[in-house]
């Protein structure tokens, strides 16, 4: 089962410590009272969301002996200025490099975003989520 801590440093610094034992610092911006010294809590959730998608893609892209040269994902998120702030809209874009088909590419999207990445599910339903991809030539 997926776990973690937090423990206060100061400001709005946390030192967070996951169940398997990996540490990480969480911070904020100055203006929001932070010393802004590491990624904030709306940051992580969309590294987490690019590194669940991302593990998906290049492990069913390897699973059909799909080649690349490199891969990335970015996700980028609007928060809501409502009352209750949330992440309203959030954009994924796949970047590949290599002689890619585009139709493995887009399946092994889908399968990440539709069944697999449960990042993605969890967000699902609360943020409308889109993404697009680009396949480049080899670097």
């Amino acid at each position: 089962m997926p776990s973690g801590k937090v423990v206060w440093n100061q400001g709005l610094q946390f030192v967070g410590t996951s169940g398997s034992g990996h540490a990480i610092v969480v911070d904020t911006k100055p203006e929001h009272g932070g010393l802004g010294s590491a990624p904030s809590n709306t940051e992580l959730v969309m590294i987490a969301l690019a590194g669940c998608t991302g593990m998906d893609v290049v492990s069913i892209l390897k699973k059909k002996r799909v080649s690349f040269d490199d891969f990335e994902v970015e996700a980028e998120a609007e928060v809501s200025s409502e009352p209750v702030r949330h992440m309203s809209k959030i954009q994924i874009v796949y970047r590949i490099w290599g002689d890619v088909p585009e139709e493995a590419l887009k399946r092994s999207i889908e399968l990440s975003e539709d069944k697999y990445c449960v990042v993605t599910n969890t967000l699902n339903g609360r943020a409308e989520i889109s993404s697009r991809y680009e396949i480049n030539p080899s670097r």
